[in-house]
This record gives C-alpha cells, structure tokens and sequence, in this order.
C-alpha cells in the first residue's frame, strides 16, 4: 500500500467535460524531446492535442461526422 496521498483533483480528475463521453482511459504517447517540449509549453496542451487529432482524422476522412463543424476546411 502506498504511503502517499492522493492528488487533490483524485474525484474529478478524468471526468467527463462537456456534453461527448470522453473514454475511459486516456491516450498516451512518447514523442522526440523536441517536439514534447513545445507541446508541454502549450498553455491549452489538452485542447491543442484534441484539435490536432480531429484534423488529422478529418484529413484522413475518418472524423466522425458530428465532429465536422469542430474543424476548419481550410
């Protein structure tokens, strides 16, 4: 058992925020050092990844429809 006691976010932490169910478990993923530092220096870190995700997927023609208007077609 750990000595250490728990984050203070520990209720809310990972619940869902806003009107989507967000899955379960995060995703994760190790990038170069480089490019992990730029994306840590984001003041919106988590939006700026969700966003980049979408339009990715929106590129690719995957995206969920419902999601289209999250996303310029520029």
């Amino acid at each position: 058992m750990s000595d250490r006691t728990p984050r203070r976010d520990y209720l809310t932490r990972f619940q869902q925020q806003g009107e989507v169910a967000m899955a379960k478990s995060p995703l994760s993923v190790r990038m170069p050092e480089d490019i992990d530092a730029i994306v840590r220096a984001k003041s919106d870190r988590t939006e700026w990844l969700r966003d980049a995700i979408f339009e990715k997927l929106w590129h690719e023609g995957n995206l969920p429809e419902r999601y289209h208007h999250l996303v310029s077609s520029d």
